[in-house]
């Protein structure tokens, strides 16, 4: 998108365009009209900057409390781990956890 000049003619405003998966320059106008046109295409650009930037910014808090659920579950399974340990257990090919059994002599 932007203001061109071709064959000294003075500026007009183009924007590019998806048009069947091609890209295609589409004419606004000059003067006035090309400035309305290139008005409408900044507001339209900074409000997809804002929302861009919200999604941006959901995303981060959502790290954050991904970051806190698992320094959670790797604090729980910790103290599962001992527990079950100290109770006899052992846990069978990194699966089910399972008590030890007593040999006899």
């Amino acid at each position: 998108m932007g203001w061109e000049s071709r064959g000294g003619r003075g500026c007009y405003y183009t924007r590019s365009v998806r048009c069947g998966g091609r890209v295609v320059r589409q004419y606004c106008g000059t003067g006035e009209r090309g400035e309305e046109a290139a008005e409408l295409d900044r507001r339209s650009r900074a409000e997809r900057d804002a929302q861009r930037e919200k999604v941006r910014a959901a995303f981060g808090r959502a790290a954050d409390v991904d970051a806190r659920v698992h320094a959670l579950y790797d604090a729980t399974d910790a103290a599962v781990r001992a527990a079950l340990l100290s109770a006899g257990y052992h846990q069978h090919n990194r699966g089910a956890w399972r008590r030890r059994r007593a040999w006899r002599d």
